[in-house]
């Protein structure tokens, strides 16, 4: 169970620690070069920023399945405009780190396909010749004689009434 459960929980933790060694990298591009023409304008109502995106934390966010961190901030009336480093290296990251849980919990349609297969090749192998195997044993071994001659009935009779006295 350790051979299956440690190479997993490592790939999960290295693909972590790579997140935030890419966030670091990331907020020191930002304070380094804020030029306007590499951020993304995005802009949402109240009610937008409740349903349509995932908070991190208060300057990131993920929108459509896509990482942001947010440079800059201006509200205008209902709307709140978010220019934004649009974060490619930490959404990478991410669908990894989906489709690696995933595979683990055999949510992956192609493994599923693939498990569904292997379980029903190792039914066929254990439980159909174990089933067929038992099936002769209880027919041979455990199965009760049935005596179709009426001579032998006195072996499977009850015993003679009354018991035959003993000679003391």
């Amino acid at each position: 169970m350790v051979c299956l459960v440690v190479p997993i929980a490592s790939t999960v933790l290295f693909i972590k620690y790579q997140k935030k060694q890419v966030k670091r990298a990331v907020k020191w591009h930002l304070i380094a070069q804020t030029d306007r023409q590499e951020l993304v304008l995005l802009k949402f109502t109240e009610s937008q920023k409740q349903s349509e995106l995932n908070w991190k934390h208060a300057k990131e966010f993920e929108y459509q399945e896509q990482m942001y961190d947010i440079v800059e901030t201006a509200t205008k009336g209902d709307t709140t405009f978010y220019w934004c480093w649009w974060d490619h290296e930490e959404t990478k990251l991410n669908k990894q780190l989906i489709q690696l849980v995933d595979l683990a919990w055999g949510n992956y349609p192609r493994n599923q396909d693939q498990n569904k297969r292997l379980i029903q090749f190792f039914k066929s192998i254990y439980f159909s010749e174990t089933k067929t195997a038992l099936k002769f044993y209880l027919q041979t071994k455990l199965a009760k004689p049935e005596f179709k001659d009426k001579s032998y009935k006195f072996l499977m009779g009850a015993p003679l009434v009354p018991p035959p006295e003993s000679f003391a």
